[in-house]
């Protein structure tokens, strides 16, 4: 039973909404689904502002939840349309059939099968659904769109004879399809479009299923220098040194330096050397990509903040805050590299040039109409701004505790995590990153929030889960939001710059002392 002030509160948000006011109805809407959890129809309006909002992947997950509470086939078939926004296909065929299950002369769940069909291909199928569409439009006396129907039927009686996806269902003999192929629905309309799909994934970090699907892909062009180069980055990123080796070597081979696609295998041969944890020869091949612009051509801007990364990881601040500096002078509406550059200063111990960075990465997200990431820049923000406050409050005076014991030198104390659970830690200033383990991560019960390539204590380089805490408490010290990188159990937990960096530590006999700088 939905309470009172429960209703009065969706009454307004509605309000809100019918005059175009979404980002005051939204903080509404979810402050109701925390009041009240069970009710279904708040979380399908919360989803259709988010899908307003450009933030798709959120409205998918807000019409599960509708849907789990209270499956209806109006429901399913909002969901199948922002599927179909995503070119998710398979989403779009399965929620229009649970809307023609459930309401059998939906003309609606109809056409849109027809649509998703005639994307994948199955023109008879597309037209059998398309016919049916037509026909319960006509039965509401809906002349207009059953016309639509109608005409729609018309171009898929001719498909393309030689799309991609049927070259591909050509060139590969029928049983010879693995597991590892692209799904026939999910292949783009053309080579271009298809590889330009696998960067994407290889930024997500999908290197697995990348490298899968670039294998396949090889076999139709295999004299395809950019998918033969960025597979040797992949190749790298999971581990296989020599392939990934081979692949660039091949690349370069069959693209000559005189060709302007020669800066884009040199660029994945940097990429490639970074992931082998070669840094300083990944700066060397950025470095001679930015040297070759000259003065006739800026230096593209990934150039600088690929070097800016690999300074990152040799940690050395000034000189990636350098280079993420120049990147933003040649690409100023770029927000990625604002955040970059906030995140270095934010490691810096300069709060107020992090924050000023993250608030011109969120202003450009929104610009851009990317509300997802804008309003996680903002909850970045929020995040930075709450710890530069409770440090300040919380060591006015400094805090001093025990030192436990010893590894390699560095003190071990005995650290609160989330204000639930204690764990024995090292404390390292130097260390450009925070580690816990899997264990740990397991009984905080949290979430990975990205990935990373983090190195351990013992300077292994290793790509790993990054989680969040919401407080760490040392003595008298708490420090909220702090990232972690999540490590086998076998890791040496440590807290190091990055909770620290506020904060000269001071070491003295048995106690060791944090003082605010």
């Amino acid at each position: 039973m939905v309470s009172e002030a429960s209703a009065q509160v969706f009454q307004r948000a509605l309000s809100l909404i019918k005059v175009e006011r979404v980002f005051d109805a939204l903080p509404l809407l979810s402050q109701l689904i925390e009041a009240e959890p069970e009710w279904a129809e708040v979380y399908v309006h919360r989803a259709r502002l988010r899908k307003r909002m450009g933030d798709k992947e959120r409205a998918i997950a807000d019409y599960a939840k509708a849907i789990k509470l209270d499956p209806k086939a109006e429901t399913y078939l909002a969901r199948a349309l922002v599927w179909l926004e995503l070119n998710q296909i398979k989403g779009v065929i399965a929620d229009s059939r649970q809307v023609i299950d459930l309401k059998p002369q939906s003309a609606s769940g109809h056409r849109v099968l027809g649509k998703a069909l005639g994307l994948l291909g199955d023109g008879k199928g597309a037209i059998a659904a398309y016919k049916q569409a037509a026909r319960f439009y006509l039965d509401a006396k809906d002349k207009e769109n059953a016309q639509k129907c109608i005409n729609a039927i018309e171009p898929l009686k001719a498909l393309p004879e030689y799309s991609l996806r049927e070259r591909y269902a050509s060139e590969f003999p029928s049983g010879t399809r693995s597991a590892s192929s692209p799904e026939k629905e999910d292949i783009p309309a053309t080579p271009e479009a298809f590889l330009h799909r696998l960067e994407a994934m290889h930024d997500a970090g999908e290197y697995d299923k990348t490298l899968a699907e670039l294998n396949w892909f090889l076999q139709i062009y295999p004299h395809e220098v950019k998918a033969i180069a960025l597979r040797g980055v992949v190749q790298a990123r999971t581990g296989n040194r020599a392939e990934a080796v081979a692949d660039l070597a091949k690349a370069a081979r069959l693209q000559s330096e005189e060709e302007p696609e020669a800066s884009e295998v040199r660029f994945r041969r940097g990429q490639m050397r970074r992931a082998l944890s070669d840094c300083d020869g990944a700066i060397e091949e950025f470095s001679a990509l930015i040297e070759s612009a000259g003065t006739a051509k800026k230096p593209q801007a990934k150039y600088f903040s690929q070097r800016g990364d690999c300074y990152r990881l040799l940690e050395n601040a000034e000189q990636a805050f350098k280079d993420y500096s120049n990147a933003v002078a040649i690409d100023s509406e770029n927000a990625v590299l604002y955040e970059l550059r906030a995140d270095v200063q934010k490691s810096m111990g300069s709060d107020e040039g992090a924050i000023a960075d993250y608030q011109q990465a969120a202003t450009l997200w929104l610009n851009q109409g990317h509300w997802q990431k804008h309003q996680q820049v903002v909850d970045a923000v929020r995040r930075l701004r709450r710890q530069v406050t409770t440090v300040k409050a919380g060591s006015a005076s400094g805090s001093t505790v025990p030192i436990k014991s010893y590894i390699r030198q560095l003190p071990v104390v005995e650290v609160l995590f989330d204000g639930i659970a204690k764990f024995d830690v090292v404390i390292d200033r130097n260390a450009p990153n925070s580690i816990i383990t899997q264990r740990m991560a397991s009984q905080l019960n949290l979430n990975s929030v990205s990935y990373r390539y983090v190195y351990l204590a013992d300077g292994t380089p290793m790509e790993l889960s990054i989680a969040q805490l919401r407080s760490v408490g040392v003595g008298e010290i708490v420090v909220t939001d702090v990232y972690v990188a999540i490590a086998p159990d076998n890791a040496t937990v440590v807290l190091g710059k990055d909770c620290f960096s506020a904060y000269s530590i001071r070491i003295s006999g048995n106690e060791i002392t944090f003082m605010r700088r």
